[in-house]
């Protein structure tokens, strides 16, 4: 696929991330869609993985716009993100950063910076409370007036994936029960973002994606309030909700054991 200047069409994208995890086509869609109607210039991504998702955000940016996906250091993916984002034909409108710990570390660089610069950002990461509540309050300051950001995993638990054993360098055998059964982004989402009159056009998507847009300057602070839509059918979400109780009632139980 050749290299181009402006938005790279979005099936042409999906097909060549085909098969890679962890984004699906869907999701994908979303994104670019997005990042198409707000044309940020600067866009960041906290957790790399494979690049799928950096892939759909640099796919959709504006002539000169820009992405920068950062990972930690010991992040190892095959494919690696370089090759994916190859693949989709932006590998060149994207910075991939390793950081040496935690992407909170880059973000510290951020603040360095007379103005900020970013207008989007994809939290999609360590999906920890202490790790992405920070990012969180640091995102705050280094997005520009209007910039949006969008969580991923809102939901997500430790109890999800009980084979894990380390995450950006939170152990996970360390943690208490109540914390490997609570949805750590969830709480940031509810706390730390719906809970700051910094942040407006709060939305939970689809129980999954939490979007908030960091108010302008010339905005008066209003009353908070989350609007929640999904992009499924009334069955699908109603289904996902039986099972998700069904898996919070075993996360509680196991953690009163604990």
């Amino acid at each position: 696929m050749s290299l181009r200047f402006g938005p790279v069409d979005f099936d042409e994208v999906a097909r060549a991330v085909a098969g890679v995890p962890f984004m699906s086509p869907a999701q994908g869609r979303i994104v670019y869609d997005h990042v198409r109607a707000t044309r940020p210039t600067w866009a960041l991504e906290l957790g790399t993985a494979h690049g799928v998702g950096a892939a759909y955000i640099a796919a959709a940016l504006p002539p000169g716009g820009r992405l920068i996906t950062v990972d930690h250091a010991g992040a190892a993916y095959d494919p690696p993100p370089e090759h994916v984002l190859a693949r989709a034909g932006v590998r060149d409108r994207v910075d991939v950063v390793r950081a040496h710990s935690s992407y909170t570390w880059w973000l510290k660089g951020e603040l360095a910076r007379d103005e900020p610069r970013l207008d989007f950002a994809y939290l999609d990461g360590a999906k920890n409370w202490t790790i992405d509540g920070l990012a969180v309050l640091l995102l705050e300051r280094v997005l520009r007036p209007g910039g949006w950001l969008l969580m991923d995993d809102l939901h997500w638990t430790y109890a999800d994936d009980p084979g894990r054993e380390v995450t950006d360098g939170v152990t996970v055998r360390a943690l208490s029960g109540a914390e490997r059964a609570e949805p750590h982004l969830r709480a940031v989402f509810d706390l730390l973002v719906a809970g700051n009159p910094a942040w407006t056009d709060l939305r939970v998507q689809d129980d999954w994606w939490g979007w908030a847009r960091r108010r302008r300057d010339d905005e008066a602070a209003g009353p908070q309030r989350v609007r929640v839509e999904t992009t499924r059918s009334v069955g699908a979400l109603a289904a996902t909700g039986l099972r998700r109780a069904a898996r919070v009632a075993r996360r509680r139980a196991r953690a009163f054991r604990s």
